[in-house]
């Protein structure tokens, strides 16, 4: 490797366990030891192509391939890099056989956002929550495997009041989104997850393509990206670095 590793790095990079969870205080070089993992995966006879490598940014993920690609041949680009967003999307669209949804378009933020505003209304702002206050609360109860209810007592306090107006929102929000065919961000995640929950064949399929799963930061992992993770402890190898 061009990089010197120190020893706790190089012992987690080298870890012989199935499944291994590394912690790490912040800037002691959690990336680097994922880095110096799926070098050691492909120096162990590894195809590069089995390696997935998943963060929650596009920029830390285009930084991992970066540094993958920097320090070996180029078949080590072969590595894939991706957001859990990215990741499930690729698996849904490649796999219509068991995730369903063939033919449905992906919904940004932005768009996302915007039929929020749509279902709301001209409900005078100050008095009501805004379409961007709407979607915070949804995708958090989504993401924290909370009750609605819960989300909004958590994020709009001040609102409580309306949450029966709040909660028929979000029913129409996911109403509208299911007949026009759009998965938002959140939906992505939950059908990867659920199937992985309720179909061994969707677990065959991930295993069909990935031997080894490495996750960075993965403090920064939710409850919901957790049901997509822990069903696979037992079919893929599964390697978390985090604080």
């Amino acid at each position: 490797m061009a990089y010197e590793l120190n020893e706790a790095q190089k012992r987690a990079a080298e870890s012989q366990s199935r499944n291994s969870l590394v912690l790490a205080g912040a800037g002691t070089g959690k990336t680097s030891t994922i880095v110096a993992r799926a070098h050691h995966l492909i120096n162990s006879g590894v195809e590069p192509s089995r390696i997935q490598v998943l963060t929650f940014t596009r920029r830390s993920a285009l930084d991992i391939q970066r540094r993958v690609s920097n320090e070996a041949s180029s078949s080590v680009k072969k590595v894939r890099a991706s957001t859990f967003h990215a990741w499930c999307h690729s698996l849904i669209r490649s796999n219509p056989q068991v995730f369903g949804y063939r033919e449905w378009s992906l919904v940004d933020g932005s768009d996302q956002q915007s039929l929020f505003a749509l279902v709301r209304g001209k409900r005078k702002r100050g008095t009501f929550p805004t379409a961007s206050d709407l979607q915070s609360a949804y995708s958090f109860a989504r993401n924290t495997l909370v009750s609605l209810k819960e989300a909004v007592e958590y994020k709009l306090p001040d609102f409580l009041d309306d949450f029966s107006a709040i909660a028929a929102i979000c029913v129409e929000y996911q109403k509208r989104k299911t007949n026009g065919k759009y998965l938002d961000y959140d939906d992505l995640l939950e059908i990867v997850g659920t199937r992985l929950d309720e179909s061994a064949g969707a677990k065959s399929a991930i295993a069909a393509q990935v031997d080894h799963l490495l996750v960075d930061e993965a403090q920064d992992t939710n409850p919901l990206q957790w049901t997509i993770l822990l069903p696979l402890v037992d079919s893929i190898n599964l390697f978390a670095v985090g604080d």
